[in-house]
């Protein structure tokens, strides 16, 4: 019997290593969260910038200044930082990744006559070119039977018991990011195939960095949260999962090398229910 074999041949002429980041701010009126018109020419000049040959991840950090109590002004923070978040979906922009936080007053940049400024929003734009594919479809006479197998990730739960913790491979991020690196896509998938799969299971997700003893930006916990958001936006409920940084206690590897400290930026997984 005859099938079809598709064989796919990648051009590396168009790497991740072409990779651009755009980075700027924009400001807020006191006790606001409305747009400006200058922050909406900001944010249009954002999007000329973002092209369909590239994968676009875009950070949103919400901010204030030290006026009112430290709760408003966690909430207002993340409020600004959604009012982006608002502007870049009305464009239609295709995006790979938006993630928004809030950090209210716990961050100040500027003091003196600019002290204002800390009512800010700073957006960082990575965008990513695509590798194309070539697909040639070739005619063979064999007959190809499935192989159904295991992802590691499904047969670590299929045994581990509540308390077991797997490192999440492939789920690696840039440096001094909470964006995953490309080829992480196709291993959350496969913990979102995982989820879906097994209905019972709670997990806590456990994010880590490397080359660095602190972490005061939770740069750990953010990378978790990275996961947990692609999770409950793919339809896995909120209960079911929680999430927690650990900043740089708990290294895997001595980071001798960039494929050690890799290593270190990292996401684990650990079984809280089955």
């Amino acid at each position: 019997m005859k099938k079809l074999i598709l064989f796919f041949f990648l051009l590396f002429g168009i790497h991740c290593f072409a990779q651009k980041t755009f980075v700027n701010e924009i400001y807020f009126d006191s006790g606001k969260d409305s747009l400006s018109a200058a922050s909406i020419n900001v944010l249009g000049s954002f999007c000329k910038k973002i092209q369909a040959e590239n994968k676009t991840f875009i950070t949103i950090s919400g901010y204030c200044d030290s006026i009112g109590d430290e709760k408003f002004n966690y909430d207002l923070s993340l409020q600004r930082a959604h009012a982006v978040e608002k502007y870049f979906l009305s464009q239609n922009i295709k995006t790979d990744s938006i993630l928004v936080y809030g950090f209210g007053e716990t961050k100040p940049k500027y003091s003196g006559k600019d002290w204002g400024k800390n009512r800010r929003v700073e957006i960082s734009i990575k965008l990513i070119p695509i590798i194309k594919e070539i697909v040639k479809v070739v005619k063979v006479d064999t007959v190809i039977k499935p192989i159904i197998k295991k992802t590691i990730i499904a047969s670590f739960i299929d045994t581990a018991k509540v308390g077991g913790t797997i490192a999440l491979r492939n789920i690696n991020f840039f440096n001094g990011s909470p964006i995953p690196l490309p080829e992480a896509k196709e291993p959350l998938n496969e913990l979102l195939k995982v989820m879906q799969d097994n209905p019972s299971l709670e997990i806590c997700i456990e994010g880590h960095i490397c080359c660095t003893k602190g972490d005061p930006e939770n740069l750990s916990g953010q990378r978790a949260l990275t996961v947990f958001s692609f999770l409950t936006k793919n339809g896995i409920e909120k209960n079911r999962l929680s999430h927690k940084g650990f900043g740089h206690t708990k290294p895997l590897t001595r980071e001798r090398n960039e494929e050690e400290r890799q290593m270190n930026r990292r996401v684990e997984i650990r079984i809280v229910k089955k």
